[in-house]
């Protein structure tokens, strides 16, 4: 399992240097797009990079609280790595890798700490344009790599499909849909069931550089072990301080049991 987390960190660094290298093919066909990042937010957008292009999206730090009656749990994320390659007018290639993972549990009565760390799983996906390179519909299918340990990941191979939608709204408005429907391994590893839900958010300018976003998701877990529901708000601001970097900073608050209390992120967005 160690050779294949290094041989997919390896494919990551790789695409990024070669896209780096053809960036003067890809140039000529990103004058007409807009920046567009997959980060910050709980949604995915509908544009596509152009062809020879990359996108490097890094997840610099996030960080979990979640709260129950009887365990306080903070998970710590270092080092998301996405990065995006165009390959077609309005399709592209993802490969992901969740960075190190760090989870720490206090139980409530007795006080006693556990600790699990490690890399968390990969995952795989192509997107595809349905209306033009920048919108305002897509669909995306996704396969995600079980390299994790247990508690840190999916817990075994999972899929599944998603179909962004952007529309502009008056006042410089947008409004921005994802629903999804996921295949995922069942809690006692003994085959698979449906995850689905979606994401309605509404994003505006607050100047030529800056962007604020409000969001809301809701997943519904059906695993026969017993079903649970993830929603939970998200606020975010991207900063895009030049033609092809981005930064962002997200704050997420849960909505139901299932969902962490609260979610701090920070990340960038790099296009080459």
């Amino acid at each position: 399992m160690s050779r294949l987390r290094v041989a997919l960190w390896a494919a990551c660094a790789c695409v990024a240097a070669a896209c780096a290298a053809v960036l003067p093919a890809g140039a000529a066909y990103a004058e007409d797009r807009e920046f567009c990042a997959d980060r910050p937010g709980l949604g995915t957008p509908a544009c596509t990079l152009a062809p020879g292009d990359a996108m490097v999206e890094i997840g610099l730090a996030a960080w979990d609280r979640d709260r129950s009656r009887s365990a306080i749990e903070d998970d710590i994320t270092l080092g998301d790595v996405l990065v995006r390659v165009g390959v077609g007018d309005t399709t592209e290639v993802h490969l992901g890798l969740t960075g190190n993972v760090r989870q720490r549990s206090r139980d409530r009565a007795s006080g006693a700490v556990r600790r699990l760390s490690g890399i968390g799983d990969a995952t795989l996906a192509v997107r595809q344009g349905l209306a033009g390179a920048n919108g305002p519909v897509a669909v995306q299918a996704f396969v995600t790599v079980p390299l994790a340990k247990d508690e840190l990941g999916a817990g075994g191979w999972s899929g599944g499909v998603l179909a962004p939608v952007n529309l502009d709204l008056p006042g410089e408005l947008e409004l921005d849909l994802t629903p999804e429907v996921d295949l995922v391994p069942n809690a006692n590893r003994g085959g698979r069931h449906l995850a689905w839900g979606g994401v309605v958010g509404l994003s505006h300018p607050l100047g030529e550089a800056l962007s604020l976003s409000g969001e809301v998701g809701v997943f519904r877990d059906d695993d026969p072990d017993g079903h649970s529901t993830d929603a939970r708000f998200a606020a975010a601001l991207a900063w895009q301080l030049a033609e092809r970097v981005q930064v962002d900073v997200e704050a997420d608050a849960g909505l139901s049991a299932a969902a962490p209390d609260r979610t701090l992120a920070l990340g960038l967005a790099w296009r080459f």
